[in-house]
This record gives structure tokens, sequence and C-alpha cells, in this order.
């Protein structure tokens, strides 16, 4: 089973990935802000992160910077509604494995997506 925290305020952007992601191979937790998210991650354990850039307490990129002192060496994948490349490339600067667009393709291809920065995502 493979644990995912998607830190994303928007409940129903939430719901449409749990609809795409299969029951069984996939735990689902959510945190709908950065506050959240931190609390969660010093107490729970999973094996990748799934991170908003726009959330109501913070943005994702100085997330990312207070997440990563924490020393887990888990995955985030860092996802965004804008197609930037200079905050692809700060977000990848600070830890991120990757950057993914939110399209209608997004939701489709999450599973993959998961999977593949699973199996070769390098956490520094």
């Amino acid at each position: 089973m493979i644990k995912v925290l998607m830190v994303d305020d928007n409940v129903e952007h939430i719901q449409l990935c749990s609809e795409f992601l299969p029951k069984d191979e996939f735990d689902l937790d959510a945190a709908y802000n950065g506050g959240q998210a931190i609390e969660k991650l010093k107490t729970r354990e999973y094996d990748i992160v799934i991170l908003d850039y726009k959330l109501p307490d913070i943005n994702g990129i100085d997330l990312l910077r207070k997440v990563r002192p924490l020393g887990l060496e888990i995955p985030i994948v860092f996802v965004s509604a804008m197609d930037d490349a200079d905050l692809s490339f700060e977000a990848m600067k600070e830890g991120a494995c990757d950057y993914i667009v939110k399209t209608f393709q997004y939701y489709s291809k999450l599973r993959e997506r998961i999977v593949e920065n699973l199996e070769t995502c390098k956490v520094r």
C-alpha cells in the first residue's frame, strides 16, 4: 500500500484524485494547509507527498523549504494549475522531484506519475 499525503486546500481536487487512485494500491491522506501538512509529516509516515502551490497559509515553495529540514527522505511532487517554467525550476531547486500541471490529464495519469516518482526520485 502506497501512503500518499496530498497537500491541497481544494476538497474537490482531493476527491477527484481519490477516484483516480485505486483504493487497493493507495492510502490517500489529505492536509488542507501547510500547518496540517507539517504536523502530519512529523507524526505519520508517507511514501510520497503531492504538494499544491497555492495554499491558504503558505505557498508550496515556502512549504518545501520547511519540509526538507525535517530530514524526511520521501519524494515530493509539486503540482500547480500554472504552467510556469520559473515556478517549476524553483520547485525543483527546493527539492521537488517532479512538477505537474493540473489539467484533466493530470488526474488520469496521477497513478503512473506517483509510481514513476517512487521508482526514480532521488531525495537529497
